[in-house]
């Protein structure tokens, strides 16, 4: 399954109605939001596996289990723990908040969603991946 799908079918859509709802988009914003960002958390999820520091971090923030309710729970992800833990997936994967920064502008050029609401939706949908990586 690819990471968009994922997003798609979690909880029956309710993660993308939650991310619609919260940045105040359509579904098809939405959408296409993570249709853009999804290919930088492919790779930064490639690159990071492909360490064996990064694979272990990786495996250690997998298996703690605490993201399954970001995905069981969409609006979780939208809490301050939500979005802390968000965060510091978007720091183990790109490595610096100006790589997370550069993909939300790129993302931006791509889906015609404003740069500073993907800025803002990238720790929630890390979050969110998260969970969802925990569940398959």
């Amino acid at each position: 399954m690819n990471l968009v799908d994922m997003f798609l079918k979690a909880q029956g859509g309710q993660a993308v109605d939650a991310l619609s709802n919260q940045f105040n988009l359509s579904q098809q914003q939405t959408v296409a939001a993570l249709e853009a960002l999804m290919p930088a958390f492919s790779q930064g999820l490639e690159r990071n596996t492909a360490d064996p520091m990064g694979f272990g971090g990786f495996v250690q923030t997998l298996s703690s289990g605490r993201q399954v309710n970001y995905s069981d729970n969409p609006q979780a992800a939208f809490d301050p723990m939500g979005i802390a833990n968000g965060k510091n997936v978007l720091d183990q994967l790109f490595g610096s908040k100006d790589l997370s920064r550069a993909v939300a502008d790129h993302a931006s050029a791509v889906s015609g969603v404003g740069a500073d609401t993907l800025k803002q939706m990238l720790p929630v949908v890390a979050s969110m991946l998260m969970g969802g990586l925990y569940k398959e």
